[in-house]
């Protein structure tokens, strides 16, 4: 019997919880391979975006999964003609390289979905959603089920308060969420940092900073411990 050639993908990697299920998801699909994971940063502050994740724990992260990682750096309020530019530059590479499948843990967010669809699309590439129309609920306590575990790092403040922010995201978490709330956060009402699931070797070690305001969320950020 021959092997099955798998597709090689890369995935998109925030930190958080919706990257890493997807990388569970992937993982688990004898169709795919994953051969990296991508994360851009914020170059002025050396942080994933809202997430208050380091580069340097993303790259902890990176290690742990024993995956590479293809960091990008973007300029502070990132234009989407920006981030065409600053990402399609990097993605043409593997492009060009046979790496033609990209992933993202998006759930369903439709306008951002097409997003990236139509930027791979003028890269020769293609996107696959993992997670893509599956119920936000089941898909947050999944994740806790499969045996990942996060912090929750920033929060919509217009939405949730103090209460909610560097605390573990777990069932009780997600019991007390208010109604108005997406279980996974899809909206955009909280983030997380992943430092522990059945894909890592290890987990990742770190510590709370202090929380600061960052437009519309109070970000406590993790660092190394």
């Amino acid at each position: 019997m021959h092997d099955i050639i798998k597709e090689k993908v890369l995935l998109f990697w925030s930190g958080g919880k919706d990257s890493a299920l997807a990388l569970h998801y992937l993982k688990k699909d004898p169709k795919y391979e994953v051969i990296g994971l991508v994360t851009t940063f914020d170059r002025e502050k050396n942080l994933v975006e809202f997430h208050g994740i380091p580069d340097s724990l993303i790259i902890d992260q990176a290690n742990m999964l024993k995956l590479p990682l293809q960091r990008i750096f973007l300029p502070p309020d990132c234009s989407n003609e920006e981030y065409i530019e600053h990402v399609g530059k990097i993605l043409a590479i593997f492009s060009k390289r046979g790496i033609k499948t990209v992933a993202f843990g998006d759930i369903n967010l439709e306008v951002i979905k097409s997003f990236r669809e139509k930027m791979l699309l003028n890269l020769d590439m293609k996107a696959i959603f993992p997670l893509w129309g599956k119920n936000t609920l089941e898909l947050s306590r999944e994740f806790l089920n499969t045996g990942h575990k996060a912090l929750v790092t920033s929060i919509m403040t217009d939405k949730l308060d103090n209460s909610f922010l560097a605390c573990e995201f777990d069932h009780s978490y997600i019991d007390r969420l208010p109604s108005d709330v997406d279980p996974a956060g899809e909206n955009g009402e909280f983030h997380t940092f992943v430092n522990y699931g059945p894909n890592f070797k290890m987990r990742v070690a770190f510590s709370k900073a202090i929380a600061v305001q960052v437009g519309p969320y109070l970000v406590s950020s993790v660092k190394e411990p």
